[in-house]
């Protein structure tokens, strides 16, 4: 089977089942549905990053949904700061049990690591759970539009698209692709302007927001995984790779629909 057919089998499998949790699912269990995606996700960074501290690090970053589960956002910007710490202790506790080849180099990456997973996978993904505080059906709108800026970009880069985007960090991303990615967004968050409170014109040019951002995300993923020297962070979805290939559209796109929609109140509003 080839990786179009894949693809597309794929999604007609998990798309209802995504669609249905997302809708019917209460924000407390939509948390607890964020942090298993986190764990998954966190999992594939660590093991395309080679460190040996696998599930230290994993244990570590999870933690991180506790005091964000209380919208403790101090709480979590400290366990920012101390988490590596803690990575460094439990290294230097090992002693002569550390590898003494390239140890440095381990704990670096260990740390880096960690913080990327805290920064880029747990965040977003929290961001994705204050979307549902906002409005239930926003979470469901944004991977929609995610969704649709990744099929328009497929097959719109695939038949027409010639001029490469960024060679050297995604050999298969053109420029056609990329304006397919802001195209598809367009259309849905148009279509769901009365779901929003917005004008067509406004949601218009959220879905073009959403597009581009969506891009970022995915080239950045896309950098990690050329240093990494991986095609995919995984094979648990076939034809779209892993669980961290399908989230790197929300890094930066659920961040800017929850600051969009409350302006500075996650900086204010949140209890500490």
């Amino acid at each position: 089977m080839n990786d179009t057919k894949q693809r597309v089998l794929t999604t007609l499998c998990l798309a209802p089942i995504i669609v249905a949790l997302f809708y019917l699912l209460p924000a407390r269990w939509f948390f607890v549905l964020l942090a298993l995606v986190a764990c998954l996700s966190i999992y594939e960074l660590i093991t395309m990053s080679g460190i040996g501290e696998r599930y230290l690090v994993l244990f570590l970053a999870i933690l991180g949904f506790v005091p964000l589960y209380t919208q403790s956002i101090h709480i979590f910007l400290m366990w920012l700061l101390f988490s590596p710490v803690i990575f460094l202790i439990t290294q230097f506790l090992q002693g002569e049990n550390i590898k003494k080849d390239n140890v440095n180099l381990n704990i670096m990456r260990g740390v880096s690591t960690l913080l990327l997973s805290e920064i880029f996978i747990v965040l977003p993904l929290f961001y994705l759970y204050l979307l549902k505080d906002v409005n239930s059906i926003f979470p469901l709108l944004l991977i929609l539009a995610l969704w649709a800026s990744d099929i328009a970009a497929y097959f719109l880069g695939k038949t027409f698209g010639k001029k490469l985007l960024v060679p050297r960090i995604s050999p298969k991303k053109t420029y056609v692709g990329l304006l397919g990615a802001i195209i598809g967004p367009m259309i849905i968050m148009a279509l769901s302007s009365e779901f929003m409170g917005t004008g067509i014109v406004e949601s218009t040019i959220i879905g073009a927001f959403i597009g581009v951002l969506g891009q970022i995300g995915d080239i950045f993923e896309s950098a990690g995984k050329r240093v990494c020297d991986v095609k995919d962070s995984s094979s648990l979805l076939p034809g779209h790779g892993g669980m961290l290939d399908r989230l790197d559209s929300l890094i930066f796109t659920a961040p800017f629909l929850y600051h969009y929609f409350t302006g500075i109140k996650f900086l204010t509003g949140i209890r500490v």
